[in-house]
Parts: structure tokens; sequence; C-alpha cells
């Protein structure tokens, strides 16, 4: 290649750079959009990985229903080349003075494991201080470092607290809590925890250990989530459940002596009177049956149940993974969008490019340059764009997608920032992408031109031969067309490559959009459809047993009471391989009747309403997907201290917001052997009013046996909040769509408007006006942008569906529905786009020299 040829080469992309810049652009947009979404999954997983690492994060947990003693740790101490153990303390407490369930925990003297992140402040050093979980700053906005923190519970329970009011001196996260809201169950209050407090060791009087926390070495250096972990992990269980296997009945005939060394006293009695008096003397027939009794229930003593957890029984902790899998899913379709319209216009823009070349390409042939050389030019203008292009793509992508997206994660986890990671497989990739968009389609194009001889080349390219529509036999319609309809109608099909190009790359870019506003739809809908379409109740009251008299008349008291329905309300969980366990509502009115007043269960269709039948439970939507269930079939539910019990499906019920699980009085008993215990209550307000409903609740929590009083105001504050963040995401949807839908009809206007400058300067010299002129294009453009808009509303139904099913998480379903408005919205943004191109086109027509462009090239 000679000095002066690479000169042209430059010259040429400095005369075409809008044509250059236009390429790159698209290259850049596409790139930028592939890395950065493929980038997102795996940087959250670092971030992940090295925020358990760091804070020794525990792979498995041992619980037991008598309490863990040393003899349990000194089993395990046998065993420390393997692993390394925490021994933890605590109390879950209902607190009656500010309606909250609280797990209360001794930090050991020596936090080897689960180590807390320090939000705000410190951790405790004296006896009198206190630190919380940073989801307890959400729940009471009024703590703040330095306040008193009170533990007000019932007497049994505040007796097991040395002391009960503290200092708060700190807010942390706890790494076993990944997720923001939910902090798992409990038998305590409502049957859910909403925060964490941490206190110095030798607060609680307890003799045992409530936990014992394990960290197996042969997993430190493993990628959580992986294949690899799980099969270690499981094998360390099986190892765990060996060893500790022994101690249940070690512990059973400990916890046997113990009793009867506290019988002895009683049986020396008995055996004294036995020497001293008849064996009928009351005292002594007395003092023998209970002294029978005491020692019956001695012996009855079972042995405890082990219980054994992992990390993915952590919450939040495996849900987290799979939602960066939804991320991974999301990367690998919809970029494709954006690399699919970039090669579709980079065809149409290389192929505009061979054809304006013709004659250069004919006068370097007949100079004697060879094919390959005579080709480099294209070969360097379309690879200079996709290397520049992806350059970018990849720098703004990687640096910029990730961030963006796990902000909007973050506020549904509490892990750290994301570290940046470049993937280079994928930028492999996304270069062979770039390339084969434009080299590949430059090489497609050149092939005929560069067979062709210097002569052929030197004569221009025959125009293309008009055609008889077949609208033209309809001649009803077309003598009623003006003459430039009919001219615009005749160039649509005559040019039926920009046609196809045009459609699709606004159709596509229509899609996009619309999946961004249908993604603001889905999520804004849950508030509304929840909590106004759903639920009509105000607030669930929890007790510790049936309703009494006194319970009922502080309920229905207060003037802002209207009604309520009595249920028996527990927490249950659901558990099945390959699916991250579920905790549901279990819910059993006591009047089936009058159930639908309050909670609707109707079909999300057709809207046909469901009624408690003695036949089967009626559960949620998104439950019966996530377990794969219909109609008909079984489902397994586990009550706490209870064994797992199935109940049969009879209907599947709209909800969009965690899990519920309903059964009417009869099949409740019919599957626990037991009758319903009504432990609560939906309670209906006449008003809503937030200071009013405040003093409602502490006012039912000066009443003896009510638990808890979970507003529903509070509620969609609490899990409604973090959905303001994913509107980021969907920023992200319209922007990209917005910004590859405006280079798109820019690319494809400009090619039209330079392949037929020809006819346009004759259209001029016949004495248009330069906006008949610039409509003479504009009707073309506005009939393909309004068909590229039909068709992208089916395509982005589509892929708005597909979104919707990968992006849910395992206790969400979205509203599937798009709002008429989010169609007009993204519809007329195409439009607008038009309209900006066609301005900017009418610009560059008014200073076309008619004159240059009608030259012959003979």
């Amino acid at each position: 290649m000679t000095k002066a040829y690479f000169k042209a080469i430059l010259r040429e992309i400095w005369r075409s750079k809008a044509r250059f810049f236009s390429i790159l652009l698209i290259i850049f947009l596409g790139v930028a959009f592939y890395t950065g979404i493929r980038a997102t999954g795996p940087d959250m997983l670092q971030a992940a990985d090295t925020y358990f690492a760091k804070q020794k994060l525990a792979t498995n947990s041992v619980q037991s229903t008598m309490g863990l003693t040393k003899a349990d740790t000194k089993v395990l101490d046998k065993h420390q080349d393997v692993l390394t153990y925490q021994a933890v303390k605590y109390l879950d407490v209902n607190q009656l003075n500010n309606n909250r369930v609280v797990r209360v925990s001794e930090l050991p003297t020596k936090q080897s494991l689960d180590q807390l992140t320090v939000v705000s402040g410190r951790l405790p050093k004296r006896a009198n201080e206190i630190v919380l979980d940073q989801q307890a700053k959400r729940l009471q906005p009024s703590l703040k470092l330095g306040s008193t923190y009170r533990i007000v519970s019932g007497k049994t329970l505040n007796q097991k607290f040395k002391r009960r009011t503290f200092k708060v001196v700190g807010f942390v996260n706890s790494p076993r809590y990944v997720e923001n809201v939910s902090r798992g169950v409990t038998t305590v209050g409502k049957g859910t925890l909403d925060y964490l407090a941490f206190v110095q060791p030798k607060t609680l009087r307890l003799n045992v250990a409530t936990r014992i926390d394990v960290q197996f070495k042969n997993l430190a250096k493993v990628t959580p989530y992986s294949a690899t972990y799980k099969r270690l992990n499981k094998q360390n269980t099986a190892k765990l459940k060996r060893w500790l296997k022994p101690q249940a009945k070690k512990r059973q005939q400990q916890l046997q002596r113990q009793a009867r060394a506290k019988l002895k006293p009683l049986a020396q009695q008995v055996a004294a009177l036995k020497a001293q008096v008849p064996a009928t003397t009351p005292a002594l027939v007395k003092l023998t049956a209970q002294l029978k009794a005491a020692t019956a229930q001695v012996n009855a003593i079972e042995k405890p149940t082990y219980l054994y957890t992992d990390r993915s029984d952590n919450p939040g902790y495996t849900e987290y993974h799979e939602n960066t899998q939804r991320v991974v899913a999301l990367s690998t379709v919809f970029p494709l969008f954006f690399i699919a319209i970039a090669a579709l216009i980079c065809l149409t823009t290389m192929t505009r490019m061979v054809e304006e070349l013709r004659l250069q390409m004919g006068t370097l042939k007949a100079l004697g340059y060879s094919n390959a050389a005579v080709g480099s030019e294209f070969m360097i203008y379309g690879g200079l764009a996709a290397l520049v292009g992806t350059g970018l793509g990849v720098g703004f992508g990687v640096n910029f997608f990730p961030q963006f997206i796990a902000q909007a994660y973050g506020s549904m986890y509490n892990l750290p920032a994301i570290s940046v990671q470049y993937l280079w497989p994928d930028i492999m990739v996304a270069l062979v992408i770039a390339l084969v968009c434009t080299l590949g389609t430059a090489l497609v194009v050149l092939r005929v031109d560069l067979r062709s001889l210097p002569a052929q080349l030197l004569q221009p390219k025959a125009p293309k031969a008009g055609q008889t529509l077949l609208l033209e036999r309809w001649r009803g319609l077309w003598r009623r067309l003006s003459f430039n309809h009919k001219i615009t109608l005749r160039n649509l099909f005559r040019y039926k490559q920009r046609l196809l190009m045009t459609v699709l790359g606004i159709a596509g870019c229509m899609a996009m959009m619309i999946t961004g506003f249908g993604l603001k739809d889905s999520i804004g809908d849950i508030s509304s459809k929840q909590f106004n379409e759903l639920w009509h109740y105000d607030a669930i009251v929890t007790r510790n047993g049936q309703e009494t008299a006194a319970q009922k008349r502080t309920i229905s008291r207060p003037k802002l009471y209207q009604n309520s329905l009595l249920l028996k309300s527990k927490q249950v969980t659901i558990k099945q391989n390959g699916v991250a366990e579920q905790t549901a509502t279990l819910g059993v009115p006591k009047a089936t009747a009058q159930l639908n007043r309050f909670v609707v269960l109707r079909n999300r269709q057709t809207h046909r309403v469901y009624h408690l039948s003695n036949q089967g439970a009626i559960i949620d939507e998104k439950l019966a997907k996530l377990y794969d269930v219909k109609v008909g079939d079984q489902l397994p539910i586990k009550l706490a201290g209870q064994t797992t019990k199935k109940v049969k499906i009879a209907a599947i019920a709209e909800n969009y917001v965690n899990h519920f699980v309903y059964l009417s009085p009869t099949y409740y008993q019919h599957v626990f052997g037991a009758k319903p215990v009504y432990n609560a209550n939906l309670v209906q307000f006449k008003t809503t009013n937030e200071k009013k409903e405040n003093a409602y609740a502490n006012t039912l929590l000066k009443q003896a046996g009510i638990l808890n009083v979970t507003l529903m105001s509070t509620e969609k504050k609490t899990n409604f909040k973090m959905f303001d963040s994913m509107n980021l995401v969907v920023l992200i949807f319209v922007v990209s769509a917005g910004a590859l839908a405006l280079v798109v009809l820019y690319n494809l206007t400009n090619i039209n408007v330079s392949e037929r400058i020809r006819e346009l300067s004759t259209i001029k010299v016949l004495g248009f006006y330069d906006g008949e002129v610039t409509m003479y294009i504009f009707r073309e453009n506005l009939i393909l942008t309004g068909l590229g808009i039909i068709f992208g509303c089916f395509l982005g139904n589509w892929l708005h569906a597909y979104i919707l099913q990968t992006a849910e998480t395992n206790a969400l379903m979205f509203s599937p529905g798009i709002h008429p408005m989010s169609y007009v919205y993204s519809a007329l943004l195409t439009v607008a786009f038009s309209l900006v191109v066609m301005i900017m086109m009418h610009r560059k027509l008014k200073r076309v020299n008619m004159l240059d462009a009608l030259k012959s090239v003979d």
C-alpha cells in the first residue's frame, strides 16, 4: 500500500466522517451493552465471594432442641485440623415497646466467624452497650447512636436478661443476612424476625449455646455457589452429622441424670416416710404419686434433635445468587438486539459505501492495484470503526453498567460495592462480532464488485427498475392518490432492502423502549394491585393463643376500628431440591365465608374469585411457579417444630408480594391432626391515618397476650422503597434504546439521501421548494417508522414477558401487563427521533450543490 493510497483512505474517512462515526457509535452501543451486562453477574458474585471470605461467613451451623453443651464443642475440638467453630448464644424477643421481633445475640469474646461489618459507630465494649442491625435503623428511624435501647418483653423472657437497658453504640451488617428485609423465621411473636441486636458476653442467662457456627477449611478457597462448593459442602455436612450423632444419646442421659438428681430429695423423703408410717397414709400416698409422676417425666425425656443447616438456609444468600443468574440471562438475550441491529445497519452502510466508491475502485483496478489492495480501503475503514468502537464500548460498558445495575440491587442487599472485572472471553466475543459486522459485511458486498472488470466499475450502476405495484391495480384508490404519494409508495417498494432494514431497526429500538416502560409499569402495579385490590385489611394483630374477651374489647373499642377476621397465622417453610427454601404465611380463617372481604383470592387473568373448601389449599401463583405445581398436585409444607406435611392444591390465586397458603379449619385438622388455634386478627380501619394507627398499635401492645401489631401502611413503605432504585434499570433500557433508535434513523436516512442525491437535485431543479424536497424523503421515513412501530409493539411485548420471567425474585411476582400509555410513549419517542433526524437532513438538503450532483460520470 502506497503512502498516497493510505492518505486517500484517511481523506475518505474524513470526507464521510458522519457515516464513519455512525458506524463507530452503533458498534460502541452494542459492545458497551453486551460487555457491560455480561460483566454484571460475575462482578456481583465476585463482590459476594470477597465479602463472605473477609467476614469469615460460616459454611455450616448446628442447633439442638435441647441446646448445645461443652460436650458438643469437645467433639469439634478433635477436628480442628479441618474446621473452625464458634458457639453462639441468642434469644428471640417480642418487643412490646416498639412492636418488633428482635434476635438478641451475645458477641463471642473472640469473633472468629460471622464477623460483623460496622456501618456506623463501633462494637460494644461495656456491658451496657448494644449494636443493632442496620435494618433496625430503617424500621425505627428514631434509633440513633447514643440513644437508649430497652428490651421489654414477657416476664419469662425478661428474666433471662441480666440487664435490659442499653446504650446504642453502633449499627452493623451481619454476613449471615445479606438481604436487607428478611431476617428469617422464629417461634416468637408474628413468626418472622425484624432485625438483630448484639450485646456483650454474659448478658443472657443461658447455660447452653443456642447455635454452633462451623467453617470447613476445605471450602476456604472454593467459589461459593459453584458445583465444587456444593459437592464438598455435602460431604462436610455428612461428616458433621456423623461426628455429633452419638451426642444426642449422651445429652438425653445427661438431662435424665440431672432430673433424677433433683428428684433425690423427694425419693429420700418417700423412703423415710415408708419406714415411719403405713403405706396407706394419705401423705405417703400423695408423695409416692408425685415421685412416680416425676420419675415418668424423667424417663420420658427424649433424645434431642440436632438440626444442620448451611449457607443456603441464610435469608437472601441463595436468592442473591439467583438474581445474579437472572442478570446473566438478561445479558444473553437483551444485548443481542443491539448486536443484531448493529449488524443490519453496518450491512446497509457498507453497501452504500461500496456503491459510492465504484468509480475509485475501477480507477485503482485499471492502474494495476490488486483486489486485496482495492478492498483494503473498506477493511481499514470498517476495521478502524470496529476497533475504536469496541475499545470505547468496553471501557464504558464494563465500568458503567455493572455499577448501575448493582446499585439498583444494592437497595435489596447489604453487600459492599462491586469491583470492575474485564472478562476477556466476552470482550473477544464482542470484538469478533464488531469485526464481523463491519469487515464481514464489507466482504459480502465487495465480492461482486471485486470480480468486475475496471470498465464495468467505471460505469455508474444502473438504477433499479421500477415495478408495477399491486396497489396500482386497485384503480379506484390509486386514482385518488396525489403524485407525491404515488412516488412515495413506488420508492418504498423499489428499495426493498432499505425498507426491511429500517423497519427491523426501528422495531428493535421500539421493542427495547416498550420493555423499559413496561418494566416500570410492572413494578409500579405491584403496590396498587397488592394493597388496593387484593389486600383489604389495615393491620395484623398476633396473639399467643386464642382470643380472650379482654383482647376482643381492646381490638374493637377504638373509633378507628371497623371490622376484623379471626384466623390462625403461622410461618411455614417449603423446601425442594433445586429451589431455594421459601417462607410462606399459613392462614386458617375461622369464618371461611368472610375471608374474601379481607383477602381477595382470584384468578389473575379471569378474575374468577376462589373460596376455601375442605378439599385442599389455595396458594399464590409465584409459589406454584417456583415449585412447578398445579391444581391437584401436592405441596410439602413444614410448621416450626413439626414434621413436613403435604397439602393438596385446590386453587392458585393472584399475588405479587411474599407467599401464602390458605386452608379451611376442617382441612387444616385433616392435614395436621389438630384443631387450629386462632392466634391472629386481620383488622380493617374506617380511615387511614399514620398517627392514629400507631396509637392503636401501642394500645393493643399494652394488652396482655397480644404479641405484635403489623400495620400494612408501614409494610407498604418498607417493601416498596427498594423498587424506587429499579427505575435506574428502567432508565438504562429507555436511554440505551433511544440512543440506538436515533443513530439507526440518522444512519438510514443519511444513506437514503446520499443514494438519491441526483434524484433530489433533479426535483429541486424542477422547482420543488426545500420543504417539499424534505417531505419527499420524510414521507417515506414516516411510513417506515410507522411500520417499525407496529412490528416493534409485538416484539416489545414478547421481550417484556421474557425479561419479567428472568428478572423476578423468588418472593416477588411482577404484574405482567403493559399500560397502553407505555406503547404511546415509546411510539412518540420514536417519531420524535425521526423528526430530529429529518430536521438535520433538511439542513443538509438545503446545502446540496445541484450542479455537482447532476454532473455526468461518463
